[in-house]
């Protein structure tokens, strides 16, 4: 342990965070210099025993969490990107993998991405390629998949943001559930800005003209979508300096990442307005986590409920451990998140027996299943549809389904759970992460056989499957 080298970027850039510090402010503080710093941040320097020692003078108690960081994250995202078939010769254990993660987690993300830019490269019609060329433009990580992983390595919380926002919250408006004339007031009040219709012919949801301070919504929007829209651009008027600064994360290295990350982090700050920390928090444990109650108590849709749910990762202060999901139509993951040890496929299909599959079929239900990995880990997993309507005849319709869960030890904090048996064998779905990670040899629903697994075919006899799994 003593020479083991330290890379732990991401906790320092949290402690900075819960402080509101600037990288210069902590490296005046440390005595060393913010090129230093930013390198230990980005995990290209270990930390040294005497920046540690600075981190425990500054923060306290809460830089020896630098030192226990859980690497199973990034392991379990390692693991994946290890199971495709081109690694099939390869020869890795879960711990060895889960070393790289904890002695070499910049290691560990560039081989991610590298292997993400890999799969880009097999498909000419990867985002980011331009029309009619072939790979190379295509082969590098899409600036969304960039953004997706800063929030996922950042527990999908922004201390900064969101005690700004808190504070906002706290001082400006009253109660819980937030009207739209109260946040058309401020506008108004502090910044000059006019709230209008948009023209009923205009599909835009949202136009912000700066010159003449007028901000136009869709009528036709639901009201928890014109609320959010509010809170964003009272977001970017209060605090756009503090949002885009936080963009300039060094992981973010392009323009178009850090544009996308601007977007991003407003609409977290947004959500944090809307449903500040330690309210939210104290009402999703009151509540027991009603979805629906905590959506009719603070104006929001089930989805920001679901979302907000999912960054409760204050520090002392943390919510119930969730994941949250959402995926269209054709189980592609649009959003993602897990501060469980529940994990998502990065690549190809989640599982067909996961109820988020089934939401779509029951759009006026939350569905509520006790599901088992393979490991043998339980989770409640819960799930519904969305559904986001046309404004106009023969307009768009958008259909996603939200998954939201955490692990069975955690299901009495949830009211969905009172009529499960939560001990039993009784009503417990075996699923898994994906088919190709998923060495169940009993599953009907399988689309593909699993990678550490061998198969043997019999051409004299036939089961449910074409092929038995040895």
């Amino acid at each position: 342990m003593r020479d083991r080298k330290l890379f732990v970027g991401a906790g320092i850039r949290r402690l900075r965070d819960s402080r509101s510090m600037t990288q210069a402010d902590l490296a005046r503080q440390l005595r060393i210099s913010t090129a230093y710093l930013s390198q230990m941040e980005t995990n290209q320097r270990p930390v040294s025993a005497s920046v540690l020692y600075g981190l425990s003078q500054i923060f306290g108690a809460e830089a020896a969490n630098l030192m226990s960081e859980d690497p199973d994250r990034l392991a379990a995202d390692l693991r994946e990107a290890l199971s495709d078939p081109i690694f099939s010769q390869a020869e890795t254990n879960h711990v060895d993998i889960r070393s790289l993660a904890l002695g070499a987690p910049w290691l560990a993300h560039r081989f991610i991405e590298l292997h993400s830019a890999f799969r880009r490269s097999l498909d000419p019609a990867a985002p980011g390629a331009p029309p009619g060329e072939e790979a190379p433009r295509g082969a590098q990580m899409h600036p969304f998949e960039v953004v997706r992983d800063f929030f996922h390595y950042n527990d999908n919380y922004i201390d900064e943001l969101d005690q700004v926002a808190e504070r906002l919250a706290l001082r400006d408006f009253d109660g819980r559930n937030r009207q739209s004339t109260d946040l058309i007031r401020v506008l108004q009040s502090r910044h000059g800005v006019r709230v209008r219709d948009l023209h009923e012919d205009d599909p835009r949801l949202r136009s912000f003209d700066p010159k003449s301070r007028v901000l136009s919504l869709n009528p036709s929007a639901e009201s928890a979508t014109r609320l959010f829209h509010l809170a964003y651009q009272l977001a970017r008027l209060e605090h756009g300096d503090l949002i885009d600064a936080r963009a300039g994360d060094a992981t973010l290295r392009t323009p178009d990442a850090r544009t996308i990350a601007q977007g991003a982090l407003t609409n977290y700050f947004a959500a944090a307005l809307l449903m500040p920390y330690g309210q939210f928090s104290a009402d999703a444990r009151r509540t027991r986590h009603d979805l629906v109650r905590l959506a009719h108590l603070y104006g929001t849709s089930i989805e920001q409920v679901c979302h907000r749910l999912s960054t409760l990762q204050r520090t002392g202060a943390k919510g119930v451990p969730v994941y949250f999901v959402k995926i269209d139509r054709g189980g592609n993951i649009v959003k993602r998140h897990s501060s469980t040890p529940f994990q998502f496929a990065r690549f190809g299909g989640a599982c067909p027996l996961w109820n988020v599959h089934e939401a779509f079929e029951q759009p006026d239900r939350i569905l509520i299943q006790q599901a088992e990995m393979p490991d043998g880990a339980r989770y409640l997993c819960l799930a519904k549809s969305i559904v986001k309507p046309a404004h106009y005849h023969g307009g768009p319709v958008q259909r996603f389904a939200i998954g939201l869960g955490c692990a069975i030890s955690d299901a009495h904090h949830f009211v969905y759970s009172d009529d499960i048996d939560l001990r039993g064998r009784i009503g417990v779905a075996p699923i898994g992460i994906s088919c190709r990670l998923c060495a169940r040899a009993e599953c009907a629903q399988r689309s593909a056989p699993p990678l550490s697994r061998r198969i043997a075919l019999n051409q004299d006899e036939r089961d449910t499957l074409p092929y038995e799994i040895v």
